[in-house]
């Protein structure tokens, strides 16, 4: 990391020096050199500045990922303000509760989103200043309006997560927290600035932010924002782009697989034997994996693809093998929001499936109260750690304490330093000999059924006894339930699918010791409720009653 970036408002500042003319930032006809970005930047900076705004206010960004969303992250924060990112994909209440609890002062939102910002700007007596994204274009405010001196400890982005518990906090993270992280990710993924990237995850959320829009800046590559994330447009993006570096959600990974699939099967019998006889021998001699998966990955636009890397959710094994069947090079990361938000890192060129990766350099993680099989607590301590809650010190005391930051996952760490995650404390379940069953590794293994396209494994608490069972709530994967009914020709009742799913959870309970076994189960017509990076709101299915 340059020694001169001490503050987020800075970091494409070495770019801008060694790579002037190089393409920053591209959506659709819309593009920015470096040269461009720091002057639009810049000019932002002074307008933000000429309203009166002061040091420390809080201003909010808002609107779908593209080139300005990221000139004005950039800009609030090289004001000396701190920034808010919105989920744009957020209900009109909860809008209202970031923006009045942020006490933001106003916002840099995109015109196809306005709307959202006028329904609740009425009720927020110190929101002032609405600036549309089209407007910094064109913005000229050449006259330098100074900022003084930015403390690197200070709060720079202020982030409103509920994630999956459904809880409503905002995380405080300062400059150095983020620049930190920059630092140690920068070690473990090589970036720079021969390469490209599409950015897919919203950009508010902070693995996004970090990894997908601030490192790629500071190293000198190219960002490129699809005009909508349906396939079409993705795969020109990609192939527009020439993508080197992916970082998206396993949703995005397992939709590629399918997509492949979807297309052998629809293929002629000639050439679905030919596809299986190359996975057959890709499966076997791994070094003829790319060549002869290389017209796969250039139809989906990654045939310059360099690494791709999964985060914000679990990838699942089934993915991850499939993907490196394809010759795709995966690696997932772990961490949070109130970690800036990266933990560890896979090694490209030694990934272990099924770990989330090595610690990062400068971050300590320890296990705490580790159980017999060496599993507990994950709590971590660095200088990528939070702030705080805002406004919130007894959330703050109760995942801070001593330095050390509980996380509230829970996990192992192998002989070679490589970390695994085994669940969520709070979905841990346990029974009435006090054993302890992980959702988390019964999910895996379901999930690797053709039939199972998503899953949760709950507690049932039964109404008389109060004694606990393993449920195990499953949404099909109805398309496949669809063609193999097609080319039955039969057609499949609720009782035929029932036997299916009794089946897939018969074979996953033969491996298991009595007491994790599955006990009920039940067969859901909807996709779970999910988070932006597609994580099941599991809180939602704990409280309660499940029917079976």
């Amino acid at each position: 990391m340059n020694k001169k970036t001490r503050t987020l408002g800075e970091v494409f500042e070495f770019a801008v020096e060694k790579f002037p003319d190089r393409l920053a930032l591209k959506k659709g006809d819309t593009e920015y050199t470096y040269t461009q970005l720091k002057k639009r930047v810049v000019y932002l900076k002074n307008h933000l500045l000429k309203l009166g705004l002061k040091k420390g206010d809080k201003f909010a960004v808002f609107g779908e990922n593209r080139p300005e969303w990221a000139i004005g992250y950039l800009a609030i924060v090289r004001a000396g303000l701190v920034v808010v990112p919105v989920d744009r994909m957020l209900s009109q209440a909860e809008i209202l509760h970031i923006l009045r609890n942020s006490e933001a002062k106003g916002v840099i939102a995109s015109e196809n989103y306005i709307d959202k910002i006028e329904d609740v700007k009425p009720e927020l007596s110190d929101f002032k200043h609405v600036i549309l994204m089209d407007t910094i274009k064109d913005m000229e405010v050449a006259k330098e309006v100074p900022v003084g001196d930015i403390d690197p400890d200070s709060l720079a982005v202020l982030i409103f997560t509920s994630g999956t518990t459904g809880t409503s906090k905002a995380v405080m993270l300062s400059h150095n927290n983020i620049i930190s992280n920059l630092e140690c990710v920068d070690k473990i993924i090589e970036i720079n600035e021969k390469d490209t990237l599409v950015s897919i995850i919203p950009m508010h959320h902070t693995f996004e932010s970090t990894a997908g829009f601030i490192l790629p800046l500071f190293k000198g590559a190219a960002i490129y924002y699809p005009a909508s994330l349906k396939p079409k447009d993705l795969v020109a993006t990609m192939k527009e782009a020439n993508v080197s570096c992916l970082i998206a959600v396993p949703l995005l990974f397992e939709k590629f697989l399918a997509a492949v699939h979807r297309k052998v099967d629809a293929a002629s019998i000639p050439k679905k034997i030919m596809f299986n006889a190359i996975s057959s021998i890709g499966s076997v001699f791994k070094f003829l994996r790319k060549p002869l998966f290389a017209k796969v990955r250039y139809e989906m636009g990654l045939g310059n693809l360099r690494v791709a890397c999964a985060g914000g959710a679990a990838l699942t094994e089934k993915v991850a093998r499939g993907l490196k069947l394809f010759a795709i090079p995966i690696i997932q990361g772990y961490g949070l929001t109130e970690t800036a938000p990266a933990i560890s890192v896979s090694p490209l060129e030694k990934p272990k499936i099924a770990s989330v990766g090595i610690v990062l350099p400068s971050i300590e993680v320890k296990i705490h109260k580790p159980e017999k099989d060496g599993i507990g607590e994950i709590i971590v301590r660095g200088p990528n750690i939070m702030l705080g809650y805002y406004k919130n010190q007894a959330a703050t005391d109760e995942v801070i304490k001593d330095g050390w930051l509980y996380t509230g996952d829970l996990g192992h760490l192998d002989e070679d330093g490589y970390l695994y995650i085994s669940g969520r404390k709070k979905s841990l379940i346990v029974t009435q000999s006090g054993k302890n069953i992980y959702p988390e590794e019964l999910e895996e293994k379901l999930i690797k059924s053709q039939w199972v396209k998503e899953v949760l494994v709950v507690p049932r608490i039964d109404a008389k006894t109060k004694k606990e069972s393993v449920c195990a709530l499953i949404f099909p994967d109805y398309e496949l339930l669809e063609e193999y009914s097609i080319s039955s020709e039969t057609t499949l009742k609720k009782e035929d699918v029932e036997v299916i799913f009794k089946d897939v959870v018969r074979e996953v309970n033969a491996e298991l010791p009595a007491y994790k076994k599955i006990t009920q189960f039940e067969v859901r017509e909807e996709e779970f409720p999910k988070t932006t990076t597609q994580k099941i709101k599991r809180h939602m299915f704990l409280e309660r009653g499940i029917k079976v």
